[in-house]
């Protein structure tokens, strides 16, 4: 099996001998992403032709770095190559931008244009630099782009992202494409995450559903929208089916203006078509407890009723007027009056 031409150690190896005789010191981070891109350009035999979009086409021995290669740096770069496998025409430019580092390239007579975006400091370490290549006691080049493992990953991304969209199916001994999934380094999706055993998780089950609302509470009658507080003191009458439609229509609480009306909450369950709800044994919202009155009292069921409601117990008539017959309203008059209710000197 033939070798990575990119692997990090052939590429760190390869650098310094691209590199111009005379300076042959990195300066900043810039220069070294640089040239690291032009070492992986030379690994692929592309050829060096110039290092401005000005200049015409030049010869550069073993694709040697010109002493005028970082003169621009570290704002931007530019490298012009061609390759025996094609007739085109590669431009790469790398610009600093901020902290993160734009690598774009496009084969001139095609248009085709590619695009990396990377952060400096990922891939580089800004305390490294200036570094001479050509010190005999420097530290190993390595640790200006951190590890190995770092530089892997810029030239995953170089691959996917710049030599494939430019130059697709480049054929070079050591050279193999790289898919989108290597590249990003794909995980299995949330719902199949890999469990104890090395088998798929099962799904987490979801979540309970809410309890049912208690059918004896009265829904909110607070508005959709705060500003809407206050909105009954502008049309404070009732609606009319006969008058013109208000200018402020009724929200979530009902329409009967800021006056008591029927469907005020201090009833409980809103009233009207459609909006009939189930109320408590003893009336108003059913939150009265069974020995909320005193045994004996005289206790009337809390209303107005919701909805009309038809006779009493089984073998007992029903209260109220008319017997068994509908009955709405409440308090109804059928109690006893209090004793000396009718004296007004009492």
């Amino acid at each position: 099996m033939s070798q990575n031409l990119l692997d990090p150690a052939a590429l760190i190896s390869l650098l310094p001998t691209l590199l111009p005789q005379s300076d042959k010191v990195l300066k900043t981070p810039h220069d070294a992403i640089t040239s690291l891109v032009h070492a992986a350009m030379s690994a692929l035999a592309f050829r060096l032709t110039a290092v401005d979009e000005s200049s015409s086409s030049s010869v550069y021995e073993n694709n040697v770095l010109p002493v005028a290669w970082n003169t621009s740096g570290p704002s931007h770069y530019t490298l012009k190559y061609r390759h025996e496998q094609s007739s085109l025409q590669f431009v790469v430019k790398v610009s600093r931008l901020g902290s993160r580092t734009l690598i774009n390239a496009i084969a001139l007579e095609t248009d085709k244009v590619a695009t990396l975006d990377i952060a400096t400091d990922d891939f580089t370490s800004p305390s490294f630099y200036p570094y001479d290549v050509g010190s005999t006691n420097a530290q190993p080049l390595i640790h200006g782009f951190i590890s190995s493992n770092r530089v892997t990953d810029l030239m995953s991304q170089l691959k996917l992202k710049i030599l494939q969209k430019i130059m697709p199916g480049l054929r070079k001994e050591g050279y193999t494409e790289e898919s989108s999934e290597s590249a990003s380094g794909a995980r299995p999706p949330p719902e199949v995450q890999p469990g104890p055993s090395g088998g798929p998780q099962p799904r987490a089950p979801p979540p309970p559903e809410a309890p049912p609302r208690n059918p004896f509470q009265p829904p909110s009658t607070s508005p959709n929208n705060p500003l809407e507080i206050g909105r009954r003191d502008l049309d404070p009458f009732a609606l009319d089916p006969f008058q013109p439609p208000s200018l402020f229509p009724p929200g979530r609480g009902g329409g009967d203006g800021m006056f008591v009306g029927p469907d005020h909450p201090i009833f409980g369950v809103p009233r009207g078509p459609g909006r009939i709800l189930p109320r408590g044994p003893w009336g108003g919202d059913g939150y009265l407890p069974p020995m909320g009155a005193p045994p004996g009292a005289r206790f009337d069921p809390v209303g107005p009723e919701p909805y009309p409601r038809r006779g009493g117990l089984p073998g007992f008539p029903g209260r109220g007027r008319g017997g068994n017959g509908p009955v709405s309203g409440e308090p109804d008059n059928d109690e006893f009056m209090p004793p000396g209710a009718g004296d007004m000197y009492m």
